[in-house]
């Protein structure tokens, strides 16, 4: 493997820089300092802030979405699959705790069109719960209601995960049961 750009250092040092500082205290020459370059060259690559920001979260979508090709499978059971990929996304931020910092962003300081990166669900993870919906025929707001509970049981199982990864296989295995439960 090469080595990496400078504008993918700066991405990599303003996920670190969000996690140590979170939005409030996010500073680009923190984050130009770490990664030995002037505090003008972020701005050679980014406009701003925002457009790092977005770059962060593109970023870390891009790398889970490289791990969810791998997990979805149209051919098993919907409700396996989803439960595959809660796991995998549990697992996902347990490989790499520096992540959730941008996953689990909240919308506080970034715009707009940004903010709606951070949040919602991944194009194949929106098929397989269309698909869900129409097996089980449940309705807009019943399949919203599983969603919710669904990605609730996930970003409270990465939360949890962090604290216990000792235990990690037996969280997921919960997670697996509590997911599919949920599907029934």
């Amino acid at each position: 493997m090469g080595e990496i750009s400078t504008k993918e250092k700066l991405i990599l040092a303003g996920i670190e820089e969000l996690r140590s500082y979170g939005m409030r205290g996010f500073s680009l020459r923190r984050v130009a300092s770490s990664c030995g370059v002037s505090c003008a060259a972020p701005y050679k690559h980014f406009a701003g802030k925002q457009e790092l920001f977005s770059a962060m979260v593109a970023y870390v979508n891009d790398k889970w979405i490289e791990k969810l090709k791998t997990v979805v499978n149209y051919k098993r059971p919907v409700e396996n699959v989803i439960a595959e990929c809660a796991v995998n996304y549990v697992s996902f931020l347990s490989d790499n705790p520096h992540f959730k910092s941008v996953l689990l962003i909240k919308q506080t300081g970034l715009d707009e069109p940004n903010a709606s990166l951070s949040v919602g669900t991944s194009v194949p993870l929106r098929r397989l719960f269309v698909i869900y919906g129409r097996k089980h025929e449940l309705t807009k707001d019943e399949l919203r209601s599983r969603i919710f509970i669904v990605r609730s049981l996930v970003y409270g199982a990465a939360i949890a995960v962090g604290a216990e990864e000792s235990r990690l296989g037996e969280r997921l295995s919960n997670l697996r049961h509590a997911v599919l439960n949920t599907l029934k």
